[in-house]
């Protein structure tokens, strides 16, 4: 198994009111220039203290933010060269988040040229009623745009985000939304639910009213409406909030839920290597002054620990928890570690259990973290 590498670029042209994601707008482009001066030195300083063979082998590269398509593209390409070039990659997934108010065609070409083979772009929704309340920057012609300029740059790979359970929002909507992105060759869509984070603009105006004004239970039939429209489509759902074309899934994503090692690089960065969970401090300034120093641990797994999220990752994705898997990695059958939690969710009809897989029912999708909690 390979490693991964995420990088935070935490610059955007304004804050959307529901992101609680470390992000900083207006950021001058002096310092910009030293915080992407400072991702290449923080590479080269990973590369040169290489500790695993693994380390040879990069299977993922994934350029998010904020919004990365904001800085000059200079600043990106050149990062993503040092990268390739400091780890000695030659095959990888390469992706690059991109908002629409901030891409044209110079950028989706620099971009590719560079050796980014796939895009995700940040849409949440083709109505302009709903774009206004979640605070983009774009309108429905603008994302459409978008996807046409990724697409006549060369990317063939692209990926869409879509947001459900937004104030004014219909159910009919969000299917039209996938029915057009279909059309305009999008080969993974994310539908991520709204939510109310603490901080956030919306945390203040929606923290008490959200249920009233978007019921649970219609945020839901949003949820399971928009995975059959995309099922009859043709994508595949792989994962709670992911669905794609055969060989379309996202690899970095899945990372994450096997558990996989991957570095974090730049201000507010999360990576798990060697057990140890770490991540940067949310600070551009510290980061440009002394990227060491900016690194703090969260945690150290022990083998304890990392047994109890395996199932707690795993059950995200449709597989569910893959048992033989389990029983290699940690010598034991998860049968008799978690027999508790699994048999009360058997129970309750949120988690089957068949022959090499557990993995939640229609119903435990929606109780998910209920179930997880369970495991943990």
């Amino acid at each position: 198994m390979g490693r991964h590498i995420y990088v935070h670029n935490p610059f955007c042209i304004s804050k959307c009111p529901y992101c609680d994601f470390y992000s900083c707008p207006n950021v001058s482009k002096g310092k910009i220039q030293r915080y992407y001066e400072t991702c290449v030195n923080e590479v080269r300083f990973l590369a040169a203290n290489k500790k695993s063979a693994e380390d040879d082998h990069m299977d993922t590269i994934y350029f998010g933010g904020g919004t990365p398509s904001y800085p000059d593209a200079e600043h990106i390409t050149t990062l993503l060269k040092t990268i390739l070039e400091e780890f000695g990659i030659k095959e990888a997934e390469k992706t690059i988040e991109v908002n629409p108010s901030s891409l044209d065609m110079d950028k989706a070409g620099a971009y590719l040229d560079a050796g980014f083979n796939r895009v995700s772009v940040g849409i949440q929704s083709l109505d302009d009623e709903v774009l206004k309340l979640l605070g983009r920057r774009h309108d429905r012609k603008g994302a459409i745009d978008a996807l046409k300029i990724l697409k006549d740059a060369g990317f063939e790979n692209i990926s869409a985000d879509l947001m459900t359970g937004v104030p004014g929002q219909s159910v009919e909507g969000i299917k039209n939304d996938c029915l057009t992105l279909a059309s305009l060759g999008v080969k993974h869509i994310s539908t991520y639910s709204l939510a109310i984070e603490e901080g956030t603009m919306f945390f203040e105006k929606y923290k008490n009213t959200i249920e009233d004004i978007v019921s649970p239970d219609l945020e839901r039939k949003m949820y399971h409406e928009t995975l059959n429209c995309l099922e009859d489509l043709g994508y595949k759902r792989y994962e709670i909030s992911n669905s794609a074309l055969p060989g379309f899934e996202s690899r970095h994503n899945t990372c994450y839920w096997d558990g996989a090692e991957y570095y974090g690089i730049g201000a507010g960065a999360h990576g798990y290597l060697e057990s140890v969970r770490y991540g940067h401090k949310d600070d551009i300034d510290g980061y440009i002054k002394d990227f060491r120093a900016n690194v703090y641990t969260e945690e150290v797994m022990s083998e304890e620990e990392k047994m109890r999220e395996y199932p707690f990752l795993a059950l995200r994705t449709k597989k569910g928890i893959d048992t033989q898997r389990f029983k290699k990695r940690f010598g034991k059958d998860i049968h008799d570690v978690f027999s508790e939690a699994i048999n009360k969710n058997v129970s309750s009809g949120l988690l089957e259990d068949e022959p090499g897989f557990i993995r939640l029912t229609l119903k435990g999708l929606d109780l998910a973290n209920q179930v997880s909690e369970d495991f943990l």
